[in-house]
């Protein structure tokens, strides 16, 4: 995810990220000469040295800077060399010998003990790595590796703190010295802090750098990780470029396709998502995530006659799959073929005859049927095999609420709340349902009601229900307000207009309330299906539930 250790060495040194300025000939500083000539010929076999390791003579380097040691045995640049050379042979245990050798000579050089810690980190002794960074960072602040790599220390604590100190490192590191490997690090920080605002505004940063990014940054695993990441927070923009560099790496990627056409998915272009989903299919890559999404993508868009093919294709694909059987039923139910789904439960309950969720789903298939009975008793077997399953529970509360049992519906309801507190459907329905008392519990439903929005501030039904209750309780403003967000939010609700119009009337604005009434009217040849859409919301709210 982050950058490799960073190491300083000379300048002339190959390969190496460096920033320090160290002399072939350096020493450590105020220690007595070997003797006549030994500085100057140890400087002359570390030139030697450094020039044979740029020609890719490693053997012929070490012995130059061994030669080197034997004459002057504190000339920390041949230490330095040949640590990194035991580093890249993987001889850590050795590079951390010269290293530490290095810094005994020269413990007031920044960059010999940033060398050191580089090589203790690598060793995992990560406190002692801290230490000579920290040290490091003392003698010299402005050290973009020594920042990265304690700050790399500081994100794998994991802590709040720690990703904040890491945090400002890296921010540090990017103004003395900016590139995409910090960029990235300060956007996945962000990210782990749930810090998407942040997260965003560092992306273009992190965009610009990326063409001459090292493979850590560009390759596609890591930009297929960085989007996922990016999709999960909710940055949806963000992480299609990501995901989209992915995949045109990687065309056969499944993973990165089916996360690619979600990132379309919640930008509102699922004419994009389709599009990236079909062509993998048109490129020959055949998997069961591929058509699942691709069902889904059809089914929101409204193109049911293609999404039911695809996750029949699904399931061919991988008839194990508990989950997709799940998935066609509640489509098949919601393409108003219940008795479909229904046929196709059965045929799945012979394989997975505990699965709660294929009961589930069958309950809802019955419910939507209308075959109550049927449905309370499916719900019932959910139930046994998962006692908290909240939506099952809410489904028997509206079995109990359709067939005037408003008592058990409530108790119902509260076990759903109890199951699964955060669900502002929950709330919603048990609000309903005290509305419906032969003297109204208005105050709880008022709870319950706005207990819904803090969950689902877009939650339309919940938000006319409250706008009502005011009107009620002759809240008259409150109730203006309330539904005057609704008719914004859906100008096609009549009931809505009518509400507003009884308002408008109490609060004397005579004219608004004809308006309001004449809207009701012209939409009230409707009522019947916005009433039928509206419980069909409900029912949608309770079945989208994703295994």
């Amino acid at each position: 995810m982050f950058s490799s250790l960073k190491f300083l060495v000379a300048p002339f040194m190959l390969a190496v990220t460096l920033t320090c300025g160290l002399r072939p000939s350096a020493r450590a500083p105020n220690l007595p000469d070997n003797g006549p000539g030994d500085e100057e010929r140890a400087a002359k076999m570390v030139a030697g040295g450094a020039a044979a390791l740029e020609r890719g003579e490693t053997t012929t380097a070490k012995s130059f800077f061994r030669r080197a040691l034997a004459m002057d045995p504190k000339n920390i640049t041949a230490r330095t060399y040949l640590g990194i050379i035991a580093d890249r042979a993987g001889e850590l245990a050795e590079a951390e010998r010269q290293f530490a050798a290095a810094a005994a000579a020269a413990p007031s050089s920044p960059e010999v003990r940033n060398n050191h810690g580089a090589i203790l980190l690598k060793l995992g002794r990560k406190q002692e790595a801290a230490a000579e960074f920290k040290a490091s960072l003392r003698l010299d602040p402005r050290q973009p590796a020594a920042l990265v790599n304690l700050a790399q220390i500081r994100f794998a604590a994991g802590s709040l703190q720690g990703l904040r100190e890491a945090q400002e490192l890296f921010e540090r590191a990017r103004a003395i010295a900016p590139d995409a490997e910090t960029a990235r690090a300060l956007i996945v920080i962000a990210l782990r802090l749930h810090e998407s605002a942040k997260a965003a505004a560092e992306f273009p940063d992190y965009s610009a750098r990326l063409g001459g990014a090292p493979e850590s940054v560009a390759a596609p695993p890591a930009r297929a990780e960085l989007g996922a990441a990016l999709l999960e927070a909710g940055l949806a923009k963000e992480a299609a470029g990501e995901l989209d560099a992915a995949v045109q790496a990687d065309p056969s990627s499944v993973n990165e396709i089916v996360l690619l056409a979600r990132a379309y998915h919640e930008q509102k272009n699922d004419e994009a998502a389709g599009r990236a989903l079909e062509s993998a299919l048109a490129r020959g890559v055949e998997a069961a995530p591929l058509f699942t999404a691709l069902a889904e993508i059809y089914e929101v868009s409204g193109q049911i006659e293609k999404a039911i093919p695809a996750m029949r294709r699904a399931i061919q694909l991988d008839p194990t799959s508990e989950a997709l059987r799940f998935r066609y039923a509640m489509l098949l139910t919601s393409a108003n073929a219940p008795q479909a789904a229904v046929i196709r439960l059965r045929e799945a309950l012979d394989e997975f005859p505990g699965s709660s969720k294929l009961w589930f789903a069958m309950g809802v298939a019955q419910f939507t049927d209308n075959k109550n009975k049927d449905a309370a008793n499916a719900f019932s077997r959910a139930l046994e095999r998962d006692p908290k399953m909240s939506p099952a529970l809410a489904y028997l509360g509206m079995i109990c609420d359709d067939e005037g049992r408003i008592l058990d519906a409530v108790a119902y309801y509260q076990k759903a709340i109890a199951a699964e507190e955060p669900s502002a459907v929950n709330h919603y329905l048990i609000a309903e349902t005290f509305s419906k008392f032969t003297s109204a519990d208005d105050d709880h439903a008022q709870e319950h009601l706005k207990r819904a929005l803090e969950l689902d501030p877009g939650f339309l039904q919940a938000h006319l229900a409250l706008g009502k209750l005011y009107l009620r309780a002759n809240r008259f403003q409150d109730a203006a307000e309330e539904l005057e967000g609704v008719v914004r939010a859906d100008p096609k609700l009549a009931e809505a207009y009518y509400h507003l119009s009884r308002v408008y009337t109490r609060l004397k604005r005579r004219e608004d309330a004809q308006t309001a009434a004449g809207k009701f009217e012209q939409l009230s040849n409707d009522q019947k299906q916005q009433s039928e859409n509206e419980r069909r919301e409900i029912v949608r709210r309770l079945a989208n539930v994703r295994y």
